[in-house]
């Protein structure tokens, strides 16, 4: 490798760590003004991490999250609305199917307070001990990794002939 692809080669890794870095700042700022607004207390919040850290594993998520301080607090990091989306999402989903109850529901809109933040630990406290909520994210993540295996696979590579990409745009139609 010569210098000068080298050199083009830092330039566009760097390039793109800076667009990574602006989407994931562009992502904090939607969740941030998607976060509940109110006066929570560290306790209640602390109640919510218990219950977020219970569920994190059942993501494949290895990290457990930070309890808060003491302190008063008016909205939640962008970072724990993200994972508390991951969960609504999924938890909906659940819902849907019949898996868990229709009270199972994440509606953001009620944590205004602590009472708000204990009713949404509970519902988490709830799906992270169902044993259908369990069964049914390990059917989701089963389904997802042969899907991204069979779109690997299907990939067309430069070594694909003319004939070969024209069966595989074929296949795809």
């Amino acid at each position: 490798m010569t210098p000068d692809e080298k050199m083009d080669l830092e330039s566009m890794r760097t390039e793109a760590m800076t667009r990574q870095g602006d989407i994931e700042e562009s992502e904090d700022e939607i969740y941030a003004a998607s976060s509940p607004k109110g006066k929570f207390s560290g306790k209640a919040l602390n109640v919510l991490v218990d219950a977020t850290n219970r569920l994190i594993p059942l993501f494949g998520l290895d990290d457990k999250y930070d309890r808060f301080s003491t302190e008063m607090i008016e909205s939640l990091p962008p970072e724990f609305m993200r994972l508390l989306s991951m969960f609504s999402k999924a938890m909906s989903d659940a819902v849907e199917e019949g898996i868990l109850p229709e009270d199972a529901t994440i509606d953001m809109k009620i944590v205004v307070d602590d009472n708000g933040l204990q009713a949404l630990a509970g519902r988490l406290g709830m799906a992270a001990k169902s044993p259908g909520f369990k069964r049914f994210l390990l059917r989701k993540k089963s389904e997802s990794a042969p899907e991204a295996e069979a779109e690997a696979d299907e990939a067309p590579s430069d070594e694909m002939g003319p004939e070969e990409m024209d069966k595989l745009m074929k296949e795809r139609m």
